[in-house]
């Protein structure tokens, strides 16, 4: 479930939404992610679930085919026609539960699956249709790697304070995002990165593997 009651409303808009993302250094830190988890090569396959106004383009490799997935089909369209003259760049509407057992072949035989900030948006059932798009999507060799906001058992106040704060109204802890993982894949890492941020704002890095 994601919050859009009052002033949250405005981040619906891709402009809007991109320059939060600024200023928060949320683009930065995505690239410090790409550089350290994402690690992906000129000529492999993206699909980014949960894509927003595909933001990530712009820190992958140019030689990459990117698959841009969202709901929004105002996020797409914006996507769209920021990229629309490269044909390695591809973008498509729709939710996971769609997907998941008619997967578009656009989709199928991704090197890395990428789910930046997504899952806290979505209920358990939810998530799980989700985990389970990525995991039909990736090629045998595939990894799956997340971004998320993230709970800690002990932590500061105001950061837990900002993790309320959040459109998402599903931030889970470190041990719920493990339980949840674990329901669709059985190999994965996580990681817990503090600072990435501009704001106090803790994330979990989930890397699974097929």
């Amino acid at each position: 479930m994601q919050d859009d009651r009052g002033i949250k409303r405005i981040f619906t808009l891709s402009w809007a939404y991109t320059l939060f993302q600024n200023l928060v250094g949320a683009t930065k830190g995505a690239k410090w992610v790409s550089d350290h988890f994402w690690r992906v090569q000129d000529g492999q396959k993206v699909v980014d679930i949960g894509c927003g106004p595909a933001n990530t383009v712009h820190i992958l490799p140019a030689g990459v085919r990117y698959v841009g997935f969202d709901v929004s089909e105002k996020y797409i369209g914006h996507a769209r026609e920021k990229f629309s003259g490269d044909p390695n760049k591809i973008f498509l509407v729709g939710v996971a539960e769609d997907f998941v057992t008619d997967l578009p072949p656009q989709m199928q035989g991704a090197d890395l699956v990428i789910m930046n900030g997504l899952l806290h948006h979505l209920d358990d059932d939810e998530a799980l249709t989700a985990l389970r798009l990525a995991r039909v999507a990736l090629a045998p060799h595939g990894r799956l790697v997340c971004l998320e906001a993230c709970f800690l058992l002990s932590q500061a106040p105001f950061a837990h304070w900002m993790l309320k704060q959040d459109r998402g109204q599903n931030v889970r802890s470190e041990p719920e995002w493990k339980a949840l993982i674990a329901q669709v894949f059985g190999k994965f890492e996580t990681n817990i990165l503090t600072g990435l941020l501009r704001i106090p704002y803790t994330q979990i890095v989930i890397e699974a593997w097929r």
